[in-house]
């Protein structure tokens, strides 16, 4: 006769034990009798649980400073203990790789930054892993404490063989990105791609923290896009969800054979992306004389933004071009996914404050419904995704258990 572990006795007091942990977890200030009536879970049962919790170290209780509404004694209100693990975040851009310090409430502690160029010819996995023995000993950390290590990749990642399985801005194709960092670490590792982690980080501390359906833009070298559909991550079949920057938004642009598209990078990059703006600039600067405000200076997507912003007018007409593509582009995905929920993120999106009006105004005169654009206020977005995509993929007390 085949059991179903599930009705086990352990099976249901593990259940029991997650739906506490995470419950204290997300909630402030709370007894073990408020728990029993929100989970509807026998107050023996929380009590036992609850001291097997504050004996593993992963909460802790005390005393309110306030009085109960009834009188008498004070209440004991649980808390999670942010240091009862940490976690590890690795953020590798085509510029900067930021490797990070998290507790579990995702608070982050330290940040380190390298330099993605000078390490891709050699050596870019030592030195990250260097850096993350670094963090731990610099804050007095064992390695057993770390509940895992999360790494956002700039490409296509397969996450279940945690495969970058092209990244075009560091020349990965098919690289064994997680196996490369546990082998020198032997750390629980999980990889995703960057935009995947950035709207996980959205999810779980930003602008998309009460949202069931949200995507997350960034605005980079390239343009990308994280999707969160019933409250999950949407990865697609081929892991290639929310690759916008080959959105072709000027058929007659794309079939005059004349837009220049880089390897890996589409139509909507082209047109958008911090790379195109820089090179657009510099086509205009070669017809522009000494008097130009960018002749001769080595420019930056940001500076050319700035420039806009004070009315100069090359500038402003090739902002105002990626800003239209921009919008577009916008009104195709909102119509597809009909978010709760639209955030912008990434370098470019720093200058969000004045071009942002220009793009609402498209959306409102062209989606059928009203939908709010706005700009993430997370720091250090991609390291705080990491830690909630470890959350999200560790077997730990943390981890969101799904009821079938």
């Amino acid at each position: 006769m085949n059991v179903n572990k599930k009705n086990t006795p352990n099976y249901l007091k593990i259940l029991n034990k997650k739906k506490i942990m995470r419950y204290i977890a997300e909630h402030d200030k709370k007894s073990r009798t408020d728990i029993a009536q929100a989970l509807m879970i026998s107050k023996p049962t929380v009590s036992l649980i609850v001291d097997e919790l504050i004996n593993e170290e992963w909460i802790f209780e005390k005393e309110s400073h306030e009085a109960s509404v009834h009188g008498g004694r004070k209440p004991i209100h649980l808390y999670l203990n942010p240091i009862a693990r940490y976690m590890i975040g690795i953020d590798i851009g085509g510029t900067n790789i930021e490797i990070g310090l998290l507790n579990i409430k995702g608070d982050v502690i330290q940040v380190n930054v390298l330099d993605t160029q000078s390490l891709l010819r050699e050596g870019m996995m030592d030195k990250i892993c260097e850096c993350v023995f670094d963090l731990l000993r610099k804050n007095h950390i064992e390695k057993e404490k770390v509940l895992a290590i999360g790494v956002g990749a700039p490409g296509i990642t397969d996450t279940n063989q945690g495969i970058v399985l092209e990244a075009p801005s560091l020349g990965w194709v098919n690289y064994p990105l997680k196996q490369e960092i546990h082998k020198r670490v032997d750390i629980p590792v999980y990889v995703d791609n960057d935009v995947n982690v950035a709207i996980l980080g959205e999810q779980w501390k930003g602008k998309a923290r009460h949202a069931n359906h949200a995507i997350l833009i960034t605005l980079g070298t390239g343009i990308g896009c994280g999707i969160i559909v019933n409250g999950e991550l949407y990865r697609g079949h081929h892991y290639a969800a929310g690759e916008i920057g080959y959105l072709i938004t000027d058929k007659n642009k794309m079939k005059s054979g004349t837009i220049q598209t880089f390897d890996g990078y589409g139509f909507l990059d082209s047109q958008v992306g911090g790379y195109s703006i820089v090179k657009k600039m510099e086509e205009l600067l070669l017809q522009r004389g000494q008097g130009h405000p960018l002749k001769g200076k080595k420019l930056t997507a940001k500076m050319v933004f700035e420039q806009a912003m004070k009315g100069e007018d090359d500038s402003l007409r090739i902002i105002d071009e990626a800003l239209d593509h921009l919008a577009f582009a916008l009104v195709n995905v909102i119509s597809i996914l009909n978010p709760q929920c639209v955030v912008l993120a990434g370098g470019l999106s720093k200058s969000g404050h004045w071009f942002l009006p220009k793009v609402q105004a498209v959306l409102d005169k062209y989606l059928p419904l009203q939908t709010k654009v706005v700009l993430t206020e997370l720091e250090h977005i991609s390291i705080i995704g990491t830690g909630a995509l470890c959350l999200s993929e560790h077997e730990s007390l943390l981890k969101h258990e799904r009821m079938v």
